[in-house]
């Protein structure tokens, strides 16, 4: 009779012992489901938010070529491709231009953006504008492609690597000594090269507020990026340190985002 009560025990063990692997199994199994349908989710996720950065663009690019319709000053054509600004940037930047009327304008990193700016001082009278750009011979291909006014000055800076809170990011060498005597109304920010980096395109910091007419309109492209955050965050900071009252915001986006900061009295231009 032991014996049987013995065998029963160790039956009833070894079928227990076998159902809590079963069920251990099976968890594990519907852990792995779980792990690929998040992944198909995050996956997905991912597909949408690209479409709708497309389906924005394109918004955008429609949008701007009905705004530079019949355009008493900007009429040539664009190449907003790949490593361009993109048509959120251009047109907010247009509709500045045109509406708001600058005479002092500061532009990092030469491309289409300068196209634009370059129509915009032939047909303007008493406008002033600095590109700054690290590569001559881009420079020099530009020139020869673009018929710019002689109220535009290009500032050939050497790129370097500059240290920022133990990283190494892309900066223009003697910014600030260029630029520290100079004030502006309008500045935009799409250089030097940003992608990859912790901290990127601080530049300006090493002349914001000086640099700043009372009314001023500052944009920074591909303003998505970690490292273009950190420096809108220290550009906000130094003008909230400096008293200087401002309106800010990222509603220009498609495949890339634009940060727009305006003074107080332009704070519709965060939202046209």
């Amino acid at each position: 009779m032991k014996k049987l009560l013995k065998k029963t025990k160790l039956y009833r063990l070894y079928s227990n012992t076998n159902k809590i692997n079963e069920t251990n199994n099976r968890i594990i199994e519907l852990e792995q489901k779980l792990i690929q349908s998040q992944e198909q989710i995050n996956n997905l996720n991912d597909l949408l938010i690209k479409n709708l950065k497309i389906s924005n663009e394109n918004l955008f690019a429609t949008i701007f070529h009905d705004t530079i319709k019949n355009s008493n000053w900007f009429n040539i054509p664009l190449s907003l491709s790949s490593g361009a600004i993109g048509y959120p940037f251009a047109y907010i930047l247009y509709r500045i231009l045109d509406e708001i009327e600058p005479k002092n304008i500061l532009e990092t990193g030469m491309g289409q953006s300068t196209k634009i700016i370059t129509e915009y001082v032939k047909s303007h009278k008493k406008v002033k504008h600095d590109v700054v750009e690290h590569d001559k011979e881009w420079i020099e291909f530009f020139k020869t492609n673009t018929n710019m006014s002689e109220f535009q000055n290009i500032h050939l800076l050497k790129n370097y690597k500059r240290k920022f809170n133990g990283c190494e990011l892309n900066a223009y060498k003697n910014f600030r000594e260029e630029f520290k005597n100079k004030k502006f109304d309008l500045i935009t920010i799409d250089g030097p090269v940003g992608v990859g980096q912790e901290y990127s395109r601080m530049d300006i910091l090493d002349i914001v507020p000086e640099c700043l007419e009372d009314k001023f309109i500052i944009l920074i492209d591909d303003s998505e990026r970690i490292g273009e955050q950190r420096t809108i965050q220290m550009l906000e900071e130094k003008l909230d340190n400096n008293k200087i009252k401002f309106y800010s915001g990222y509603q220009y986006w498609g495949t890339t985002s634009v940060y727009i900061c305006v003074s107080k009295d332009l704070e519709f231009l965060c939202h046209i």
